[in-house]
């Protein structure tokens, strides 16, 4: 539905477990990534998530959610986010993110979802673990891990309808202009990560100066404009390396000048070299 797209060219582009149908799941440990928290981004899908074991916390835009064990928060597409822990203690969560295409071209349903989506509602809705969205939530990820594909269509229209539905949450306000310039200059971001990109191309995306994107990226996200590009890649860099890719072609592929400074910041950032984490990864 690129109705429903900001600009298409700056939606973080995600792999889809389900041949044809735009849906992915997964189950992962907050201590992948660094200091226990993932790379603030966005995307156009919709985006649902539970911890399984453990608790943590989960940023959008500009919000953090404590979640528990079992509650599960929906986060409305085009939205900033990311989990983390803030005592840095492990979490192992499972997550669902599907495109709003997956429900076809129908101009009531688009209608709908646009309005669902605008940046004047709600950034996410939270379900206790209790709750019938919840386990809607397992049902969803059992029928993508069987590749039943109608029970999966059917599975995200419910938890749409049950998001819409919940009396207990509010429409919030709108976004503001500030995340509206930080999704352009993030989205510049996770588009052209692969490639070298300068603070003023960043600045640029988000029709702002050097000095108010440096604002932005530190007052919303507690980093750099610089220092985010570097978090971003050595992200996409390290699902690389749990790929089997070799350190060079992770390097290369994700915008890194050389497999040397690759190596030194992997191991500023991780406290390790690469090819450790490699080796980690693949016992584990």
């Amino acid at each position: 539905m690129h109705q429903l797209k900001l600009n298409p060219d700056s939606s973080e582009r995600l792999e889809y477990t389900m041949p044809d149908i735009p849906v992915r799941t997964g189950h992962d440990p907050l201590s992948i990534f660094q200091d226990f928290a993932a790379a603030c981004h966005w995307h156009d899908d919709f985006e649902l998530l539970t911890p399984v074991d453990g608790e943590m916390d989960y940023f959008v835009n500009g919000k953090n959610v404590h979640l528990k064990k079992g509650a599960c928060i929906f986060v409305n597409a085009r939205r900033l986010h990311y989990g983390y822990s803030a005592g840095k203690q492990d979490c192992h969560y499972r997550f669902i993110v599907f495109h709003p295409s997956i429900f076809g071209e129908l101009p009531p349903v688009e209608n709908a979802l646009r309005e669902l989506c605008a940046d004047e509602s709600a950034d996410h809705w939270l379900f206790e673990a209790s709750s019938e969205a919840a386990m809607r939530f397992d049902e969803l990820c059992h029928h993508v891990e069987a590749g039943n594909a109608l029970r999966v269509v059917a599975g995200c229209a419910e938890l749409v309808s049950l998001a819409i539905d919940s009396a207990s949450i509010q429409k919030e306000p709108g976004i503001g202009a500030d995340w509206a310039t930080l999704r352009a200059m993030t989205g510049y971001i996770q588009m052209h990560y692969t490639e070298q990109i300068r603070l003023e191309q960043i600045a640029a995306s988000g029709t702002v100066c050097r000095n108010r994107c440096c604002v932005l990226f530190r007052k919303r996200l507690g980093c750099s404009p610089i220092e985010y590009v570097t978090r971003y890649r050595l992200e996409k860099a390290c699902a690389l390396l749990s790929q089997g890719t070799t350190v060079t072609e992770a390097a290369l592929s994700c915008g890194f000048n050389s497999a040397s400074y690759f190596t030194e910041l992997f191991r500023r950032y991780y406290g390790i070299t690469p090819k450790i984490y490699q080796k980690d990864v693949e016992t584990a």
